[in-house]
C-alpha cells in the first residue's frame, strides 16, 4: 500500500491577503462597471515593437502634433487613435511616405477612430483570422508564427515561434488582450546569456568559464524562463502577455502581465525595460488635463532566492521517492511617474519605485499617491527605493533629443565635497535623433547609455531591482556603457534599412562587500576584468502584406574579454534571416 507523506508548512497570512485583494478589486470593479457610469475609452495595450510609436515620434519631432505622451508605455490602441485622429489636419505637410504610413496606421486603428468620432456601431476593416461582434464590442482572434535562422561562429541556429492572440472590447467599459507564443532555439550556439544566473549554474555541460560569461556578459535579447532546458543544442520557453481592463470616467483599471517601458532609449531604457519576463501587475493610469498624466502600478515580481524556512522535502512511495520543494522569497514593485508636457516641444516625466520582499502586499505602496522614499525610512530601511526622470525635447524641427536618469542611490551630502563616498549608483541614457537628414525619408540616431558599477543591486538579494534573476532597467547591468549611432532609411511604408555601428564596453561585477564600503568610490568606472564589443552592419525590415515580416541583420563583430580570452573574436561575419506573421 502506498504512503505519503508531505511536511506541509503554513503559508503567510500576507499570500491569502494577496489573492483576496486581487478578487476584491476585480469585483469592486466589476460592480462598479456594471453600474453605468460614464464609461468611455476601453483600453487594449498596442505591442511595444509596433511601428506605430516610431511613426508617432517621427510626427512630434517634424512638429505636426504636440502633446505626444510616451515616457510610460505601452500605450493603449485608443490613445494612439487620438494622435492619428489630430494628424487629419496635417496630411498635406507629410511626404508621400509618411501619408503612406498614415493610411495604413488608419486602417489598423479604424474601430478605435470610429469609437472616437461617436460611431455607435463601430466596424473592424482591418483583417484578422476570426473577428466577431459581442456586446458592446468586438473579438478578434490572430496567429503568431515566427521562423528566424542565425549563423555566427561558424554554426547555424534556428529559432521556431508559434502561438496566437487576442484582442477585444466589451460592455463599453471592458477591453482584453492575450498573446501567447511558445519558442524553440536549435543549434550549435545557443544564447546562453538569456538565462538568469541559476538556470545558468545547472547547466552541466558548460564548463565554469563559460558559466561565468554567460552570467557576466548579457545581450539585448529578452531574458527567458525555459520549459526545457535538458538538450546541448535547444531550449524551449514561452512568452505569454495578458490584459484585463476597465475604463470608469478617466480612470483606466487593469490588471495584467506585461513588462512597463518608461523612459527613453532606442537600446533599451535606463528606468524600465522589456529586458526581464513580464510580471503581473495592478495599473491606474489617468490624464489629471490635457498636459499631465499619471500612471501607478504595483506587481509580484519573482526573487529567485530560495526562502530556506518555507522549502520542504516531500516523500511518498514505497520504496521511497524524496523530492524537494523549493519556496522563492516574495517580492513586490510599486511604482508611480508624473508625466508633464510643459509646453510645444518639451515633455518631463519624474516618479519613484519601490522593490520590497517576505512581507506584503503592504498598504503603504498600494497608495498610489504615496511618496515612496517616505515608506521605505517608515519601514526602518527594509526596502529598496530608486527615482528616476525623463525629458524629451522637439524644440527644433526635425530633431528630437531625450535624456533618461535613473538614481538607485546618490549621497548628495558628499557628492562635491568627496566623491568617494557620494555612492553615485546612477544610470542614463541620452540621445538625439534627426529626421529627414541629409534628405526626406533618411534619418540619424546618435545614443550613448552608462550603467554605474552597483547600480540595480542591493545588500538584501531578494530586494534587488531585478525580476526572475533579471534586471528591470537596462540589460547591460551595472558597471557598463554602450554606444550606438544608426543612420536609416524608408523608400516606402514597407521597407526599411539601415547601417549602424555601436560599441559595448561591460566592467567588472562589483562585490556587495565592496558596494556597502567607505571604499566603493575608489572602484573607477569600467573596472576590470573589461569586456569589450565593437560591431558595424546593415538590416532591413520588410512588410510585404500586412502583419507579415521579412527581417535581415548583417554585422561584422569583434570581442575581448580580458577575463576569458577563449571568447574573443576578430571580425566576426554573423548574420540573421527571418520572417514572421503577427510578431511585431
Amino acid at each position: 500500500m502506498e504512503r505519503f507523506v508531505e511536511i506541509n508548512i503554513k503559508q503567510p497570512a500576507h499570500k491569502h491577503l494577496f489573492y483576496s485583494l486581487h478578487i476584491a478589486i476585480i469585483l469592486v470593479l466589476t460592480i462598479i462597471a456594471a453600474g453605468g457610469l460614464n464609461l468611455y475609452a476601453q483600453s487594449v495595450y498596442v505591442p511595444l515593437g509596433h511601428e506605430a510609436y516610431d511613426f508617432l515620434k517621427r510626427m512630434e519631432a517634424r512638429q505636426l502634433f504636440t502633446d505626444y505622451k510616451d515616457a510610460a508605455l505601452p500605450l493603449s490602441r485608443m490613445q494612439v487613435a487620438k494622435y492619428l485622429s489630430a494628424l487629419e489636419q496635417k496630411i498635406d505637410e507629410m511626404s508621400s511616405v509618411e501619408r503612406e504610413t498614415y493610411e495604413f496606421l488608419k486602417t489598423e486603428f479604424n474601430y478605435e477612430l470610429l469609437k472616437i468620432a461617436g460611431d455607435p456601431q463601430p466596424s473592424e476593416t482591418r483583417w484578422h483570422v476570426y473577428s466577431h461582434e459581442i456586446e458592446q464590442g468586438i473579438i478578434n482572434f490572430d496567429l503568431n508564427y515566427g521562423q528566424t535562422f542565425s549563423y555566427a561562429t561558424a554554426q547555424p541556429t534556428s529559432d521556431r515561434a508559434v502561438g496566437l492572440k487576442t484582442y477585444g472590447y466589451a460592455f463599453n467599459s471592458v477591453g482584453f488582450y492575450t498573446s501567447i507564443i511558445d519558442y524553440a532555439t536549435k543549434g550549435d550556439n545557443l544564447n546562453y546569456s538569456r538565462l538568469n544566473d541559476r538556470q545558468i549554474d545547472n547547466i552541466y555541460w558548460l564548463s565554469p568559464e563559460d558559466r561565468d560569461y554567460y552570467k557576466r556578459v548579457k545581450t539585448q535579447d529578452r531574458g527567458v524562463i525555459p520549459s526545457q532546458l535538458t538538450s546541448t543544442n535547444q531550449y524551449q520557453f514561452d512568452e505569454v502577455n495578458a490584459q484585463f481592463s476597465w475604463q470608469i470616467g478617466a480612470f483606466t483599471l487593469s490588471l495584467e502581465k506585461m513588462n512597463n517601458v518608461w523612459g527613453y532609449g532606442r537600446n533599451g531604457s535606463v528606468i524600465f525595460s522589456d529586458n526581464a519576463p513580464s510580471y503581473p501587475q495592478i495599473k491606474l493610469r489617468v490624464p489629471i488635463s490635457k498636459n499631465i498624466e499619471f500612471v501607478y502600478f504595483h506587481g509580484e515580481l519573482n526573487s529567485n532566492v530560495v526562502d530556506s524556512s518555507q522549502s520542504y522535502n516531500v516523500t511518498y512511495g514505497n520504496p521511497p521517492f524524496q523530492t524537494f520543494r523549493e519556496v522563492d522569497h516574495s517580492k513586490f514593485i510599486a511604482a508611480h511617474q508624473l508625466e508633464m508636457y510643459l509646453w510645444d516641444g518639451v515633455d518631463f516625466s519624474v516618479g519613484e519605485s519601490i522593490v520590497y520582499s517576505d512581507r506584503g502586499p503592504l498598504l503603504m505602496y498600494l497608495i498610489p499617491v504615496m511618496f515612496f522614499k517616505s515608506g521605505e525610512w517608515y519601514n526602518n530601511d527594509k526596502d529598496n527605493c530608486q527615482i528616476f526622470g525623463s525629458l524629451d525635447l522637439n524644440v527644433i524641427k526635425n530633431i528630437d533629443a531625450y535624456l533618461s536618469l535613473f538614481i538607485d542611490e546618490l549621497n548628495t551630502d558628499k557628492l562635491f565635497t568627496n566623491s568617494y563616498m557620494a555612492r553615485e549608483q546612477i544610470a542614463f541614457s541620452s540621445g538625439i535623433r534627426v529626421f529627414d537628414f541629409p534628405t526626406t525619408n533618411f534619418d540619424m540616431n546618435l545614443e550613448y547609455t552608462r550603467v554605474n558599477p552597483a547600480t540595480y543591486n542591493h545588500k538584501y538579494p531578494a530586494a534587488t531591482f531585478a525580476n526572475n534573476g533579471f534586471v528591470l532597467g537596462n540589460w547591460m547591468g551595472q558597471n557598463s556603457d554602450y554606444l550606438f549611432l544608426e543612420f536609416g532609411y524608408t523608400p516606402m511604408h514597407a521597407l526599411r534599412v539601415t547601417a549602424f555601428g555601436d560599441i559595448y564596453r561591460k566592467g567588472g561585477m562589483l562585490p556587495i562587500a565592496d558596494q556597502y564600503s567607505s571604499d566603493q568610490g575608489k572602484m573607477t568606472f569600467l573596472f576590470g576584468p573589461l569586456h569589450v564589443e565593437r560591431a558595424i552592419g546593415i538590416t532591413a525590415k520588410y512588410q510585404p502584406i500586412r502583419d507579415v515580416f521579412v527581417n535581415f541583420k548583417a554585422r561584422l563583430h569583434r570581442i575581448e574579454d580580458e577575463a576569458d580570452p577563449a571568447q574573443n573574436r576578430q571580425h566576426q561575419f554573423e548574420f540573421t534571416l527571418g520572417a514572421s506573421l503577427g510578431i511585431w
